[in-house]
């Protein structure tokens, strides 16, 4: 625990740490000021006021929205994106420091494991995401039981599945970084293994829609003229459902960082929103509008096309593999 909690003081002392836990305070306390009255949205409590027939107080819709701008919004986009961002710059140097000649003598010295060792620099590492995510999602859940009434303890698997995903990219900052025993080599390799994922799920995304969303909506779409038409009866493209099948095999093996975020929306329970609201998006809801039924169907069937298994199977499968590779280089190399 020594040990767990030396690497937990090193992350306290990097500002970095100070100012992405402040800013995600910040991010939380102005979800808790959005409210709702007769007329539809309020910002600031009560400052600012927007009209929305579909956003007034006491409507299922108002609720919905509510838990949708946490999951669609600020959670894919603060805590999924930038949160984690900020969270490598902060830990990638954590094992190059630590393996640095000097550094690593002390611990060595210690009657503990090379493996057992590294892991818990490894656990250390993540306590930089799980602390300020569960920070972020306790003001959430208060601020989601004084809006809507409901004390949705979902919220709170948030936590683990933002630092899920962080771990994912962490492997593999550890993972070069003691190979390399450099930073900066360290933090190139996480973003660009981000990137790599992440552009090979937007592609397999583009392409379900292409071979399934839009022929189950009702839409013909002429990919030469580019044209749509709605019709009562569409047949999917052949080619593009081949070429679905193929970037799913392709993204298969990388880790599902986007996917993994995306699936809160169904780990979160909302009576309304499950009910009611099922297929209906955050800016669907914004713009005062829904969508038909066949429309909401056909984003539903988007929404859960992948199992809990290929969303977070084959990303764990991923991070073993990497640690493992990082865990031998470690306890194999001479210090």
């Amino acid at each position: 625990m020594t040990i767990l909690w030396d690497s937990f003081r090193l992350l306290q002392a990097k500002k970095l740490f100070w100012i992405a836990l402040g800013i995600s305070m910040l991010v939380a306390l102005f979800y808790a000021s959005i409210g709702f009255n007769e007329q539809g949205m309020t910002l600031f409590f009560g400052w600012k006021e927007f009209e929305n027939p579909l956003l007034r107080q006491g409507q299922p819709e108002a609720a919905a929205f509510y838990v949708l701008l946490f999951t669609d919004v600020i959670l894919k986009f603060w805590l999924a994106w930038i949160a984690v961002a900020l969270a490598l710059l902060s830990t990638a140097s954590i094992f190059p420091d630590f393996i640095a000649e000097g550094s690593i003598g002390i611990s060595l010295s210690k009657p503990v494991g090379r493996l057992r060792l590294f892991l818990l620099k490894y656990f250390g590492g993540l306590l930089f995401v799980a602390l300020q995510v569960t920070v972020f999602t306790v003001i959430v859940f208060l601020a989601l039981g004084w809006r809507t009434g409901e004390w949705n303890l979902t919220v709170f698997w948030a936590v683990p599945v933002v630092t899920f995903v962080f771990s994912l990219l962490y492997a593999v900052a550890v993972w070069i970084g003691v190979w390399t025993k450099s930073t900066l080599f360290a933090l190139l390799g996480a973003f660009l293994m981000w990137g790599v994922a992440l552009l090979g799920q937007w592609t397999e995304s583009f392409l379900y829609q292409a071979a399934h969303l839009v022929p189950e909506s009702g839409i013909e779409f002429d990919y030469r003229t580019g044209e749509q038409v709605e019709k009562d009866s569409v047949e999917k493209n052949s080619a593009a459902v081949s070429f679905h099948k193929t970037a799913k095999a392709v993204v298969t093996p990388l880790p599902k960082t986007r996917d993994c975020t995306t699936y809160l929306k169904r780990l979160i329970k909302m009576k309304e929103r499950d009910s009611l609201l099922a297929g209906v998006t955050f800016d669907m809801l914004l713009s005062g509008s829904l969508p038909d039924p066949r429309m909401a169907g056909a984003m539903k069937r988007n929404d859960e096309r992948h199992s809990f298994w290929y969303v977070f199977g084959t990303s764990a499968i991923f991070e073993a593999v990497v640690l493992s590779l990082a865990a031998w280089v470690f306890c194999r190399r001479d210090y």
